[in-house]
């Protein structure tokens, strides 16, 4: 569970998030809201990647600014993240992205190759394997970028903004596959997009921002 205590987030004296708590992680849960109204800082919060003016963020009942760096290192692995920007290493092809997070977690080659095709075959790229990212279409980096976030099989996934500069239909795909793959009972999702609509039936909860 993911608890959050009074959490406010100020820059430079402009307060751009909170005072905020809740406890989510159990089920789906949206966070929806207009470009710059906190969604991603609130994100960036709950993986302890961006640390509150005030307030206190808890993973699991382990408050994370009271973690050293190799404690909050290990919540971290917790979490998968699909990223707005896509966020994938040009200079690896499709495969390589997907077993990073695994080599990263000191899995072996072989195992790691094994779990990364699996996780690509479950998002439709593994005819792509061997392709390098830059000659994927928007949709398809998307769906890269899941295959990523899953691949180490999280306890809590978390997408911010997924269907950014895709056409409705490519969308309405995305959000098929990610929720297909990602059921309540492997663990918390928490999704952000500026258009609740199309989370609307989805997600039991919806936080507006």
């Amino acid at each position: 569970m993911i608890e959050l205590d009074e959490v406010e987030v100020s820059f430079e004296g402009r307060r751009v998030l909170g005072p905020l708590s809740g406890r989510f992680g159990k089920g789906n849960l949206a966070i929806v809201g207009p470009s710059r109204s906190g969604k991603t800082t609130l994100m960036r919060a709950m993986v302890g990647l961006l640390r509150p003016s005030s307030g206190r963020v808890l993973v699991d009942g382990e408050d994370l600014a009271r973690l050293d760096r190799d404690s909050l290192r290990r919540v971290r692995l917790r979490f998968g993240l699909i990223f707005q920007s896509d966020a994938l290493f040009d200079s690896m092809d499709v495969l390589d992205n997907v077993m990073f997070p695994l080599r990263r977690r000191g899995i072996p080659a072989a195992e790691a190759k094994e779990r990364a095709m699996q996780a690509l075959a479950s998002v439709g790229l593994d005819a792509q394997a061997r392709t390098l990212p830059e000659r994927l279409s928007g949709g398809m980096k998307k769906r890269l970028g899941l295959a990523r976030a899953i691949v180490a099989r999280p306890r809590y996934l978390l997408a911010d903004d997924p269907l950014a500069g895709l056409d409705p239909g490519t969308a309405r795909r995305m959000l098929d596959l990610l929720f297909g793959l990602w059921s309540s009972e492997k663990g918390g999702l928490i999704i952000a997009a500026a258009d609740g609509e199309p989370l609307q039936g989805r997600c039991p909860e919806i936080l507006h921002l």
